[in-house]
């Protein structure tokens, strides 16, 4: 059984970092979390579920998922009878724009994908996989043989990537398959409208006409995570774009995501990023 990251948020201090063709056996625990870079999940074997934009979609072997800097998500894959395989990509998107602005449309897509708002994340793989295998498979040879990253080969792979990407999004060849709207995602869209206030299940409970029992027991039945960690989760993912972007003081910052204890603030946010409020902020970390 592999080991699994054991927080919400992973901060990757490379450029790159390719985990190609990891087999998991066992089901593990999974948490909401996000990166600071652009993540791409290629699905080579399994059958699961993807928690994002407050959406859930049913993945299986075949399925791509592109996923923007600091989106959070969830991915929740059944290990029995099938082992869940699969490659991901993440990396920095601007370590290797430099690199892809000779190549106009693609690079209008890469920016797509790291800047803007995407419409579909979620893509089937509508062809032979032996080509993006390849690129896939040269990647892992790359990094496993170089203790450091040649930022510009590692750019002709992710423009070899990118390229396949783009076709897919072309395409309009879905992978994932949105449901009708559940019980779960009626939580995440009250949970976006009230993470700032204290957590209060009962009106949750209440909102949706149901006991706070069935609520939380719902939440873990369709995403398999817990409601309280989507709280936290979501809470902490603002905390970050605050202090990135807002000039309010560090102490301010816990009270506007709805974590009022300053020194309780700063123990949960450390906990999750693994840096102090004021190290986050003044850090290179987009």
């Amino acid at each position: 059984m592999e080991t699994v990251d054991k927080g919400f948020h992973i901060l990757n201090k490379r450029a790159v970092e390719l985990r190609y063709r990891r087999v998991t056996t066992e089901k593990p625990r999974v948490f909401y979390h996000y990166h600071k870079g652009i993540e791409v999940l290629f699905v080579h074997q399994g059958t699961g579920t993807l928690t994002l934009n407050r959406k859930i979609y049913n993945l299986e072997s075949g399925c791509v998922v592109i996923f923007q800097p600091f989106q959070l998500h969830r991915v929740q894959f059944d290990t029995n009878p099938c082992p869940y395989e699969r490659t991901v990509l993440n990396f920095e998107p601007s370590a290797f724009a430099p690199f892809l602005k000779n190549f106009p449309l693609l690079f209008r897509f890469y920016e797509q994908v790291w800047k803007e708002q995407l419409s579909n994340q979620v893509f089937r793989m509508d062809r032979s996989t032996a080509y993006i295998s390849g690129v896939l498979e040269r990647f892992n040879d790359l990094l496993s043989r170089n203790g450091e990253v040649d930022l510009e080969t590692t750019s002709m792979l992710i423009l070899n990537i990118f390229d396949y990407l783009k076709s897919l999004h072309n395409s309009r060849f879905f992978g994932g398959v949105v449901r009708p709207e559940s019980h779960a995602e009626k939580m995440m869209n009250w949970v976006e409208e009230h993470y700032t206030e204290q957590f209060d299940l009962s009106a949750l409970a209440a909102e949706l006409h149901l006991s706070k029992h069935y609520v939380s027991r719902l939440f873990r039945s369709e995403t398999g995570g817990n409601i309280t960690e989507y709280v936290i989760a979501r809470r902490i993912r603002q905390a970050c774009w605050l202090l990135k972007t807002d000039s309010k003081p560090v102490e301010h910052v816990g009270s506007l995501v709805g974590i009022p204890n300053f020194p309780y603030f700063c123990r949960l946010f450390k906990k999750i990023t693994g840096l102090t409020p004021i190290q986050y902020r003044n850090s290179n970390l987009n």
